[in-house]
């Protein structure tokens, strides 16, 4: 039995031409949604993936070359290759080399001075944090970033003091300072201090294990770079870090409520200290005197008001944020010494107006705290990593991971020779650098000049400031860190085991410790993990030009692609783990947005530049046309190879033939299956000529370059890949992407996530993106995600035919003649960086 039929505006079209309601099924799209509809056609004989292979596969497949070949074509030198590998792992001469004085001088030593700003009260109030001295604050927001100068990649991370590095390292100097008062024998000159915070010897020893860990984890981060093991961040989900950063917020306001409420009460280490700690705050409530309690409520006070009404209500207005922590610790300070507060409330105390010289750290018993400080730097390199990926992404400029791994490497383990402790980005103040448009490392130097400046100058003008109103900063700046807290419920309807990642890591991080913590949340996380993740891949889908079955592209040797159109498959679930592996795979094999959007606004910027000159000799300059480097259009055929006009594409004949056109979908099965996609044939005005006795365009897609080819040459004005009007036209040959979703059975948040990111992404640069055999388990856990606010539900097909047919009878939308950059919100991809 044979039977065929068709479909128009949602009715189903027999073969002998009558029409009647589809039941149950929606065999084409609505008929407004797409503005023209569609037209499939299937028949082919089918195959077993043997038989298939024994006809198409090829018989010389490439094989990986062996270590020893990669080895000899990478065992090479010139001047090109010499210059490339010292200008990657020292980019500052790079930034030297092609450095513009003249638009890019004044905006760094602007945004340096402010955010040079903004280190003095947190290297004050972070010092006392990490357990130590307040000194080593201040030397943390100086060496760590001039470091960063020399070996970062962003102009826009801003290293130094961070809340939740602090409070790690808090943790270890703290558990390890129990061995000290173990072993320590009183004399006649420390018998009289009422804490051991009073005592120099234990304090000193507190800084040497800071400095110890912050070698340590320099040296296991230098490690990684060299080894690009940077990848090991993949495997801790989202939900881990959050929970995790969450948990540590509760730790950081916990150590902040003795000096608070002006008390003093024992340090606990270990599990279940965060219980000891209350216990004995609420023994001592009844020592507190009223003073203390007093600045730290008018602290709070002026910050809140500050940062959620000033700031926030005028931020369009004000080009920096107003630096409300410095004016709160200048005021404080003044009130202090007016006041003479000193005797009443605990005070900073003596600071040293001197650089100190370097000095060797002592690493005895490291291997105490050795797990804690591969802990540690997994942290440091996590979070700053994805605070620097915002800020390229905004900005229009890419990272290097590997570089990144060395630089953070090199900022703690240099840096702890010069008293300081564990160092990473403060997401606040990089934000700060970023709106600001820093437009290189530079900027950095001009912050380590002010941070000298403070230290041998001013420093002793901070010595009466209350230590009330430095926990006041720290306990206010994690007021982000305490919301997201609610992101529990959402990761319970996204995923339950995000939510289970979220429970156990946040539990053990609050009621055990944060190493103990740290490590659940990891064992728990990796449980999840499938080993095959690191290997999962992704490739351009084709069809093959006689049976027309979809293949991967280029393994099979008469595999052809849609003019304008890419598919792509990914055969792996898509979640935390692999979902930067999943856009990487995308952008490679079909169009990378961000590139595509860095090349138009460079040409941009070139055309204006020639603009300018070209009036300047009195030519009139030509107008603008983005389009014209598309050369894309779209032109609907008939079944018989004619051109269809605008008012004439739905035409269904009757006696049984159906007219194949761009506005019908028709699958046709039966005796003589065959399957036939009429491809438009853009370079011979859609003309088809025969194949095989099935009608088929003259073009293939081997007659077209690659639109992912890397191009090495060098622009010789700003150093960066050089961009050509053809580079563009190749990439903007492609107008609609189709992600072929029937591998993915299995999503998560992240994985939904980076779905709507990659979609807005390819909306900057008017190219479509279509989802095609997405699960029903798929869909939800979308919905609830959010991913449909950037996925438009029309643009999700029921297969791969559909999504092709729909694609293919879009005309390309010209480009805007403005092209914007991606937003904060299209830039934070994990919100979790910028809450803290």
């Amino acid at each position: 039995m044979s039977r065929s039929m068709s479909v128009v505006d949602g009715m189903a079209v027999a073969p002998g031409g009558g029409v009647g309601p589809t039941k149950g099924r929606r065999f084409s799209a609505p008929s407004g949604a797409f503005g023209e509809e569609s037209t499939i056609f299937v028949k082919r004989q089918p195959f077993t993936q043997v038989a298939f292979d024994e006809i198409h596969l090829k018989e010389d497949i490439e094989e990986d070359p062996s270590l020893a070949t990669t080895l000899k074509n990478n065992l090479f030198c010139s001047k090109k290759r010499l210059w490339k590998i010292i200008s990657t792992y020292l980019p500052i001469i790079k930034v030297l080399r092609y450095y513009n004085i003249k638009e890019s001088i004044v905006t760094d030593i602007v945004s340096g001075i402010t955010i040079g700003i903004l280190h003095i009260p947190q290297a004050l109030a972070f010092g006392l944090l990490t357990s130590v001295k307040v000194e080593n604050g201040l030397y943390t927001s100086v060496w760590p970033v001039l470091l960063y100068v020399i070996f970062g990649t962003s102009a826009h991370v801003s290293m130094g003091t961070s809340a939740v590095i602090c409070i790690v390292t808090a943790s270890v100097v703290d558990r390890q300072a129990e061995n000290f008062k173990a072993t320590f024998e009183f004399n006649n000159a420390t018998t009289n201090f009422t804490t051991w915070e009073d005592i120099p010897e234990f304090m000193d020893y507190k800084e040497n294990i800071s400095l110890c860990v912050a070698m340590l984890s320099g040296l296991i981060l230098l490690f990684m770079g060299f080894l690009r093991l940077g990848f090991i961040t993949a495997y801790l989900s989202e939900s881990f870090f959050n929970a995790f950063t969450s948990g540590a917020a509760v730790h950081i306001a916990t150590s902040q409520l003795p000096a608070l409420l002006g008390i003093n009460v024992k340090r606990f280490g270990g599990a279940f200290k965060i219980i000891y700690t209350y216990q004995e705050i609420f023994s001592n409530i009844t020592s507190l005197s009223w003073q203390t309690p007093l600045v730290a409520l008018v602290s709070i006070a002026i910050l809140l008001f500050f940062k959620e009404f000033i700031n926030e209500k005028f931020k369009h207005k004000l080009p920096i944020p107003i630096p409300v922590e410095l004016l709160v610790v200048i005021l404080a300070t003044a009130i202090s010494y007016g006041a003479n507060l000193a005797e009443e409330v605990a005070v900073v105390g003596e600071i040293p107006g001197t650089i100190p010289p370097p000095v060797i750290p002592d690493l005895t018993g490291f291997q105490d705290y050795f797990v804690d400080c591969f802990v540690l730097a997994i942290l440091i390199f996590a979070n700053t990593i994805a605070m620097a990926k915002i800020c390229a992404k905004k900005h229009n400029y890419e990272i290097d991971d590997s570089q990144e791994l060395i630089a953070y490497g090199m900022c703690n383990f240099a840096s702890s020779f010069l008293k300081c402790f564990p160092s990473a980005v403060a997401p606040p103040r990089s934000m700060i650098a970023s709106n600001m448009g820093t437009k290189s490392t530079l900027a950095g130097v001009f912050v380590t000049i002010l941070m000298l400046l403070v230290i041998m100058a001013m420093s002793v003008l901070f010595e009466p400031l209350p230590k009330a109103a430095l926990a006041a900063i720290i306990v206010v700046a994690l007021k982000g860190l305490f919301i997201q807290m609610a992101d529990c419920r959402k990761f319970w309807r996204i995923n339950k085991f995000d939510f289970v990642i979220w429970f156990f890591t946040i539990v053990s991080v609050v009621f055990l410790d944060i190493d103990f913590g740290l490590g659940i949340g990891v064992i728990v996380s990796l449980i999840t993990v499938v080993f095959q993740t690191q290997f999962s891949r992704g490739f351009r889908v084709g069809r093959t030009m006689k049976e027309s079955a979809f293949v991967e592209h280029k393994r099979y040797k008469d595999s052809i692609e849609s003019n304008g159109v890419k598919i792509f498959r990914f055969q792996s679930n898509l979640y935390f783990a692999n979902a930067e592996i999943f856009r990487n795979n995308l952008y490679k094999a079909t169009v990378n947005p961000r590139k595509l959007l860095k090349f138009l606004k460079k040409q941009e910027k070139n055309q204006e530049r020639e603009e300018k000159r070209m009036k300047k000799l009195g030519i009139e300059p030509p107008k603008k046309d983005l389009n014209a480097l598309s050369e894309v259009s779209i032109i609907p055929i008939t079944g018989d190879g004619r051109k269809v006009s605008k008012t004439s594409e739905t035409g269904v004949a009757t006696n049984g033939n159906v007219k194949k056109s761009s506005s019908q979908l028709a699958l046709v099965t039966g005796d003589n299956p065959a399957f036939a996609m009429d491809e438009v044939n853009l370079q011979n005005n859609g003309v088809q000529k025969p194949y095989g006795g099935l009608k088929r365009p003259l073009s293939i897609a081997s007659n077209l370059t690659s639109i992912c080819d890397d191009d090495d040459e060098v622009d010789p004005e700003d150093g960066e890949e050089f961009v050509t009007d053809d580079k563009i036209r190749r990439m903007r040959r492609t107008h609609h992407i189709i992600i072929d979703c029937s591998t993915v059975n299995y999503m998560d948040s992240s994985g939904a996530n980076v779905l709507g990111h990659i979609s807005s992404e390819y909306e900057h640069v008017n190219i479509k993106l279509f989802l095609a055999g997405v699960a029903a388990s798929v869909r939800d856990t979308m919905e609830h995600a959010g991913t449909f606010e950037k996925i438009p539900q029309h643009h999700i097909f029921l297969e791969l035919h559909d999504a092709i047919a729909v694609a293919r009878s879009k005309a390309v939308v010209p480009l805007q003649p403005f092209l914007e950059d991606f937003t904060y919100d299209e830039a934070a991809e994990e919100s979790y960086v910028t809450n803290m």
